[in-house]
């Protein structure tokens, strides 16, 4: 899943082209670009909504700007995880999906996409709601993830509702 601008088609592969990495596994050198996913809907809004904590309130306005689309992979993609066991055996800790500076984990995500295996992209933990997994999908794999739907985030009052009360956010107009 992931959320978008309304109007704006949901896969983006950035930083646009010419523009210096301004994400978290963005490349330094700008050769490749990186869609940012989310398994589950609450790893988009809490990527998208709370980056800048305390978040307490949220208005309409915000919301009504931006879909949640869903994303189907039309073939397996292979992911570097960057959680649990899959720490270790890179010789990480879990700090490199939560650490301020994106320096370090851009230089890893250079590495990790110029690795002989060319793996897909990298599967970490959400910063901003650790329960959730984001996946960093390198622009090798865009051809095989499309598109199946995208919708208002305010258009399921219950699926928003349930958002809201998981983070305690009150609306605004």
């Amino acid at each position: 899943m992931r959320i978008h601008i309304r109007g704006k088609e949901p896969l983006w592969f950035g930083p646009a082209t010419g523009s210096p990495p301004v994400n978290r596994f963005d490349d330094p050198n700008g050769e490749f670009r990186v869609c940012y996913l989310g398994t589950m809907i609450e790893a988009c809004f809490a990527e998208t909504f709370l980056r800048n904590p305390p978040v307490r309130v949220l208005t309409i306005s915000d919301l009504a700007s931006r879909c949640i689309a869903t994303l189907e992979v039309r073939r397996e993609v292979r992911l570097v995880s960057l959680h649990g066991a899959g720490l270790a055996r890179i010789g990480l800790t879990a700090e490199i999906a939560a650490e301020r500076s994106y320096e370090r984990s851009q230089a890893w995500s250079r590495a990790i996409w110029k690795h002989r295996d060319l793996p897909d992209g990298m599967a970490y933990r959400s910063r901003h709601d650790n329960s959730a997994f984001c996946i960093a999908l390198f622009d090798r794999a865009g051809a095989h993830v499309e598109k199946v739907g995208s919708a208002s985030l305010v258009d399921d009052p219950r699926l928003l509702g349930r958002i809201l009360n998981r983070y305690a956010l009150g609306l605004t107009r």
